[in-house]
């Protein structure tokens, strides 16, 4: 790969340094650039997102920025004349480990994993977020199956003593919705 950087963390830092004015300047933030080399080209990674937490970035501002950090990397001096690369451009998705108070904002009122730095892993929903912590509800599971889930009181942990969380997606199924489907109109 000639005119690629050898060292991709070091190179992810400059590029950090580099995007993250063009993408402030879309009233986005910029969580992270990773860069991974792929046959004869690097692949940049860079996950934007919005500052306060409350919402997704939505595809039009998504390909808005994509288009600027493409612009900036046609115009940077590695880039420039360097091996072709590839730019993906995402929001943080649903995978993402929960790691700032605005992560944690936008999952209010969703099931989350989490293990503690005591080594506790427990199941819970947030009800609610401030700057250093977040009101848990857990869920714990039933000895035997066909009982119900025991859903403690709520309970704040500070940031500091959370190691790992990431959204748990809930899969439920609504028995009364599917009985107002037609089942005519499932048939080719």
């Amino acid at each position: 790969m000639t005119g690629m950087p050898a060292d991709t963390e070091q190179e992810a830092q400059r590029l950090s340094t580099a995007l993250k004015p063009e993408v402030e300047s879309h009233g986005l933030i910029l969580e992270e650039v990773s860069l991974r080399p792929s046959g004869k080209q690097m692949i940049i990674q860079v996950i934007v997102d919005k500052a306060d937490g409350r919402e997704s970035v939505n595809l039009d501002a998504l390909g808005e920025v994509t288009t600027t950090i493409s612009n900036a990397l046609d115009k940077d001096v590695v880039y420039a004349s360097a091996s072709p690369y590839e730019l993906e451009v995402s929001s943080p998705g649903l995978s993402r480990p929960l790691t700032a108070p605005r992560h944690w904002v936008r999952a209010l009122n969703r099931m989350v994993k989490l293990t503690l730095t005591d080594g506790t892993k427990l199941r819970g929903r947030i009800n609610e977020v401030s700057d250093d912590e977040v009101v848990i509800a857990e869920h714990r599971e039933p000895a035997k199956k066909g009982m119900k889930t025991k859903i403690l009181d709520p309970v704040s942990y500070s940031f500091e003593n959370i190691r790992k969380a990431v959204v748990d997606p809930e899969l439920n199924f609504d028995d009364e919705l599917f009985d107002t489907i037609d089942t005519e109109d499932l048939e080719g």
